[in-house]
């Protein structure tokens, strides 16, 4: 099979990459001076490119999306869209938009990238996004594909009746998709896919054994992936917890607490890298989907807390004998805006040298990803 060839090995940094991405970027900024909008989002962008360069590394955007599908103002966050992937290829990231995935049929989304014909069926419908993401390098060309992450917690809600415990049907509350919506993305010139899953499903228990049905099912996802020609990203989408069950009720334990210490989720890896380390189609490990609202601990910020639990993944990887490519996403929900402040300096020390920094990128307001408001009402409300 043809896997994404930057994945699988890594590329060097360009000697003057930095001098050019800072010129082209304040180009950009120049000629969208009048929107406030687009001036943000590239600034965004560039703080978190200046940082890599500054630490002398690389990094990935996990995720990035916007509603091109939306008839009002779908044109101006292409606009935008087109901006900001020239200078994801200037600062030399890859980049996985959100999202696709069968399981999002029927579901009112205006960043579905591409869609099913009918009720879950294969992929077979392509949205506005699509004509930007496919226009691009094939490092840039990735995207997130749903539905092993669905019917869980949504993000950091304290409690649930969800939980390892209660984690919902396969084929009801999620899945991962056919061979069909793999095939599609590959034909569309798709080049890499990030697959998330949660924790809970994987591992019931933490520190405890894999869950024989939920590994072959990612298993089995990964290997269609693969026989499409796709390179997979694994993303454990947690945002920096666990729900386990007590007493009936799902309570959030987060990384790096007393009842989820780092090692738990070192635990979780080596494990993973164990049964995924020889699958070829396996480009990248994400550590962890948007760690958030984690507890600091004695003189440690939960920034610090999160990069000590980052670093103890990736040496419980390597411990294996496992040089894939891990992807180490920042604290405060791996967001471009704010990431120097939250992490001053890199901390991660590999000694393969086999790793990038992940950042996630929505361009409304409230980072939210929810572009509640219209593209006009965005830029309205960035006025003084």
């Amino acid at each position: 099979m043809s896997t994404h060839p930057a994945m699988r090995r890594g590329t060097p940094r360009a000697l003057l990459a930095g001098l050019v991405l800072l010129g082209l970027i304040a180009g950009a900024l120049a000629l969208r001076g009048h929107d406030p909008v687009a001036d943000r989002a590239l600034s965004e962008l560039r703080g978190f490119a200046e940082w890599l360069d500054r630490n002398d590394v690389e990094g990935y955007i996990g995720e990035v999306g916007w509603p091109a599908s939306r008839a009002v103002d779908g044109d101006d966050w292409q606009d935008l869209a087109r901006e900001w992937y020239a200078q994801a290829a200037e600062a030399d990231l890859w980049v996985t938009a959100w999202s696709t995935g069968e399981m999002w049929a029927g579901v009112d989304s205006p960043l579905t990238i591409y869609a099913s014909a009918g009720v879950d069926g294969a992929l077979a419908l392509p949205r506005a996004q699509a004509e930007v993401i496919e226009g691009q390098a094939p490092a840039l060309r990735g995207v997130n594909v749903s539905g092993g992450e669905f019917g869980a917690v949504p993000q950091v809600q304290p409690a649930s009746p969800w939980s390892n415990a209660n984690p919902g049907t396969y084929g009801l509350q999620w899945r991962y998709d056919t061979q069909g919506s793999f095939d599609y993305l590959a034909e569309r010139g798709i080049t890499t896919v990030r697959l998330p899953f949660r924790w809970e499903r994987i591992q019931p228990e933490p520190r405890g054994p894999l869950d024989g049905a939920e590994l072959g099912r990612l298993r089995d996802a990964v290997r269609r992936a693969g026989d499409a020609g796709l390179s997979v990203i694994l993303d454990v989408h947690n945002f920096g917890g666990y729900y386990r069950d007590e007493g009936g009720q799902g309570v959030r334990l987060t990384v790096g607490s007393d009842e989820l210490p780092a090692a738990a989720l070192a635990d979780l890896w080596r494990r993973l890298s164990a049964e995924f380390a020889a699958e070829p189609a396996v480009a990248g490990y994400t550590l962890m989907n948007e760690p958030a609202e984690l507890a600091g601990r004695e003189d440690r910020t939960p920034a610090q807390v999160w990069e000590e639990a980052s670093q103890a993944a990736l040496d419980a990887i390597r411990s294996n004998g496992d040089d894939t490519l891990v992807l180490v996403p920042g604290y405060d929900w791996a967001a471009v805006r704010g990431w120097a402040e939250e992490h001053p300096e890199a901390w991660i020390v590999d000694p393969l040298d086999r790793f990038r920094y992940e950042a996630h990128h929505y361009w409304d307001a409230d980072r939210s990803g929810r572009y509640r408001d219209r593209y006009a009402d965005e830029i309205a409300a960035s006025r003084p």
